[in-house]
């Protein structure tokens, strides 16, 4: 083959490699991955004060599948006396909430809150 027809192909796959790696990194930039549980974090601050402000709501972390223990979406503990349940949205920022009576609730699921109403 031809040296400087292999030149320009070695020239270009460098400028494609670099085209492509430097597009991975801007849409990274943009959007970057952040792990789910990271992301609940994130929202339950975002969301503190209008979720401990609901008459009845003790506290809210992160709700997993009992049987695999994946994410599922978030948790919201109450009193088991509350009436006002229809307060709480169903979701917050795509992820779906589900609401726990404290009684119900273990002492991992307790003790692992991420936000807490400080009595």
């Amino acid at each position: 083959m031809n040296k400087k027809f292999l030149i320009k192909i070695g020239i270009l796959a460098v400028l494609v490699i670099g085209a492509i790696a430097l597009l991975s990194v801007l849409l990274f930039a943009i959007n970057p991955i952040v792990p789910t549980d990271i992301k609940i974090v994130q929202i339950l601050e975002k969301n503190k004060d209008d979720l401990l402000g609901i008459d009845g709501v003790i506290g809210a972390g992160i709700a997993r599948n009992e049987i695999d223990n994946s994410i599922i979406g978030i948790a919201v503990y109450v009193e088991d006396n509350m009436t006002n349940v229809q307060e709480i949205p169903s979701e917050l920022d795509g992820f779906k909430l589900f609401v726990k009576r404290i009684s119900q609730a273990s002492e991992f699921e307790k003790e692992n809150m991420i936000i807490r109403k400080q009595y």
